[in-house]
């Protein structure tokens, strides 16, 4: 009998490797669902209110531990804001100028959430001395500057003269404005720049004037005060205060396309990118309920598109996780129910999951492309600039995520933080001269590299891998103090010209931007 078992066994061992398989499956799929959403009536905690019976109150903090590093990592603390691969350049090299991007800072959220007045959005920086005084100083400078030079100042905000500089309560948290948090960002964001670059770009050493220094900002107050935090840690208060015949320059756009903006093609391509994410939510249904519920909770008083879209949630989530307050709740008739931390790291899991994806969509590709153009016209030409006149020196665009995604499209970038930028996310372009001693400025002795958030990203752009990379290394200490060299390459600035002028267009079948948006 048992010999007959064994010989029957071997027999039908595929069918049970799929049942066993099949059983396994269902486990996954079942305990995903669980931690994602659950049922209706467990999925957001809920209790009921009176009566006799003691409530158990459920933990809705959201701790930063190891399990929930990837969401506090969209916060970005400054105490997490570190310098990285920026300015660390060859010796045989010299930087000619930059290019930076940034995502302003925190802010408050973009529409009205339940108990926002119990969230305190100012920003705690007793753990740096050193950011804490910087930030003492930049409001005294603010009060003194707009006192005593109030003609020169509106020379410098240009088209943004009476915007508020500071929040008028440092702990109030208003719809879509920067926080005290989100100021502290930038501070220390300009303090990392300026280590990196200031010496090297000869600033303290030369009279800045509006052509050294050139800054672009959409007009919402978060972008424009957050041009002017940035600028001031990254230029020494005595420059900054002569830059007042310099001026702001502002952009309708938060993709800064200047002339090329309108494009129907673009929008095609983003409505089709946005069913492909539909469709996608609607093979979840477990999410699709937790939005709907949550968003019940989270907004005051949820439209249709809050509650199906769950990135609109999970920006208004980060109000509560950014500033450590308790995650809302709402009272029902007869029961009271409250969004719990599991379910914000499931809906987070999922978007974060969902991003992944987004990657391969060649609708988002394109009409990221068509977005960007504009942009990448405007650096190419300050590139050409710098390889012709060595100037300007440093040209910052304040913008906004999606600013930032657009240029990934571009220039064909993936990483993590250029598709889902956190608040205070930078993103620079180093332009360095590799025959400084050739008096003739000559572009093919002129590379670039780009740096997302401390990190070379440079290898990954897809037109740079055929061209002629310029090998590079430089010296940087590790966590142990000890000094290593690390190996690095530049993209030719001959790489990005091509690719704008003969190539950026292929994908449409065009040749330049009116064919490319006019493609059916």
């Amino acid at each position: 009998m048992l010999t007959e078992m064994v010989r029957l066994s071997y027999q039908h061992r595929a069918f049970y490797c799929y049942i066993i398989l099949s059983v396994w499956i269902f486990l996954l799929v079942a305990g995903m669902y669980k931690y994602i959403g659950g049922d209706e009536k467990s999925s957001l905690q809920g209790k009921p209110l009176g009566g006799d019976l003691p409530i158990r109150e459920f933990a809705r903090h959201l701790k930063p531990d190891v399990k929930n590093r990837r969401i506090f990592k969209l916060c970005n603390s400054p105490d997490d804001i570190n310098t990285g691969a920026e300015g660390k350049i060859d010796s045989n090299l010299t930087l000619e100028g930059v290019l930076i991007f940034i995502r302003h800072g925190d802010r408050g959220p973009l529409a009205h959430i339940r108990n926002i007045s119990t969230v305190n959005c100012a920003g705690d920086f007793s753990t740096n001395p050193r950011l804490e005084s910087v930030y003492q100083n930049y409001q005294n400078f603010l009060l003194n500057i707009t006192t005593y030079t109030p003609s020169a100042w509106a020379q410098f905000l240009g088209p943004f003269h009476g915007f508020p500089m500071l929040p008028a309560n440092i702990k109030e948290c208003k719809i879509g404005e920067l926080t005290t948090l989100g100021i502290g960002q930038l501070l220390k964001t300009g303090l990392h720049l300026r280590d990196a670059y200031y010496n090297k770009l000869n600033l303290g050493n030369t009279t800045i004037s509006p052509r050294d220094v050139i800054a672009y900002s959409t007009r919402y107050r978060r972008t424009v005060q957050s041009t002017i935090a940035l600028l001031y840690t990254f230029l020494d208060n005595e420059v900054f205060q002569n830059l007042a015949k310099i001026t702001i320059r502002e952009s309708s756009s938060l993709a800064f396309c200047n002339t090329d903006c309108a494009c129907p093609a673009a929008d095609k391509y983003l409505k089709l990118y946005y069913k492909e994410m539909g469709d996608r939510l609607k093979s979840h249904p477990a999410v699709v309920e937790l939005i709907k519920q949550a968003s019940n909770i989270v907004f005051e008083m949820p439209d249709q598109a809050q509650t199906k879209h769950p990135y609109t949630l999970r920006d208004a989530l980060l109000t509560y996780i950014c500033h450590g307050a308790s995650l809302p709740c709402v009272n029902y008739e007869n029961h009271r129910m409250c969004v719990k931390t599991e379910h914000v790291t499931g809906l987070f899991a999922y978007t974060e999951w969902e991003s992944r994806l987004n990657i391969k969509s060649s609708n988002r590709r394109k009409y990221g492309l068509l977005k960007a153009y504009g942009l990448l016209r405007n650096i190419v030409s300050h590139m050409v600039q710098i390889v012709s006149e060595s100037k300007p020196k440093i040209v910052l665009f304040s913008g906004h995520d999606k600013t930032l995604e657009y240029l990934a499209s571009a220039l064909g970038i993936i990483t993590d933080h250029a598709i889902l930028p956190h608040y205070a996310s930078r993103f620079v372009i180093e332009i360095c001269r590799a025959n400084p001693k050739n008096e003739n400025h000559v572009v093919h002795d002129f590379y670039f590299r780009v740096i997302v958030n401390g990190k070379d990203v440079t290898q990954t752009i897809p037109f740079c891998k055929n061209s002629n990379y310029y090998s590079a290394s430089y010296s940087d200490k590790n966590d142990e103090g000890e000094y290593l060299k690390k190996e690095y390459k530049l993209c030719p600035i001959e790489a990005i010209i091509r690719q704008l002028h003969d190539d950026y267009f292929a994908p449409f079948n065009a040749t330049n931007f009116k064919d490319a948006c006019l493609n059916h």
